[in-house]
């Protein structure tokens, strides 16, 4: 049966589709799902339900076949639906707070707010999730959210890569490219979802691999199974470690940035 991950929030325009459509672009089989009482709209992901009865009924097929299964849905959150429940604060002053806000974030496992430290989610994730990449894709989405929901004051932003006798090697874009053929088994998926073309995507790749002597993405010619991309050994290990990286570094600017900012507010 696939974990079923929760969204809800404080209101309006906390951020909960943005959220909810990020995981599911990182957890490994995954499905969306919304439960709401407007009209869907075109530009949206389907499998939008107006009525809680015809959510559960795609819930109950979609577990059987699904790794993971993400519905935004505050009353699921308040009846304690779901394995993982996440909870997205408000910005008092602009947020228009729902009445039942505080029963909402009573219920939540991780909670994505302004005055919470992303130090606090570690432990849940890790009750309900044995892979150490898929908890870290999803602390640093979280993390990423919260920095963007939440930065009334001024942020530093950091950009990590790598570099090889002065040439860039490894960015935030081959990252992207590689999550993708790893989520989708094909580069042409792959670079479709990264909005980039099929030739630039290769050549990207290609260019990586050369400078770093090592292959990191194996490519299998059609047949009569069809081909398709993987990531080998050596490209995993190279994602993970920028992605770890890349987390830690954005962490620690984040943190001691507003470390100083509000030792420099309280002595003005």
């Amino acid at each position: 049966m696939g974990l079923v991950w929760v969204i809800c929030g404080a209101g309006r325009g906390v951020g909960k589709t943005t959220l909810a459509l990020r995981l599911c672009e990182a957890l490994p089989a995954s499905i969306y799902a919304k439960h709401g009482h407007g009209k869907p709209r075109a530009d949206k992901p389907g499998n939008f339900f107006r009525t809680l009865d015809e959510l559960e009924s795609f819930m109950d097929a979609s577990r059987k076949s699904a790794e993971h299964v993400v519905v935004e849905c505050n009353q699921w959150a308040l009846e304690n639906h779901g394995d993982i429940t996440i909870f997205v604060d408000g910005i008092p002053g602009v947020t228009r707070f729902r009445e039942d806000t505080r029963q909402l974030k009573a219920k939540a496992d991780l909670l994505i707010a302004a005055d919470v430290s992303p130090a606090s989610w570690k432990r849940p994730l890790q009750k309900a999730i044995e892979s150490k990449e898929i908890i870290d894709a999803v602390r640093s989405i979280m993390a990423e959210h919260r920095r963007h929901f939440f930065g009334r004051s001024p942020k530093v932003r950091t950009k990590v890569w790598f570099e090889k006798s002065g040439s860039h090697v490894f960015g935030s874009g081959l990252a992207r490219l590689l999550e993708n053929v790893d989520r989708l088994g094909s580069l042409q998926d792959a670079a479709r979802a990264a909005n980039m073309s099929y030739r630039y995507a290769w050549n990207l790749i290609s260019a990586a691999e050369k400078h770093l002597g090592r292959t990191l993405v194996l490519r299998r010619a059609g047949g009569c199974n069809g081909g398709g991309s993987s990531l080998c050994e050596e490209g995993r290990r190279m994602l993970d470690a920028f992605r770890r990286l890349d987390r830690e570094v954005a962490d620690f600017a984040d943190e001691r940035f507003s470390a100083l900012f509000d030792e420099d507010q309280s002595d003005a």
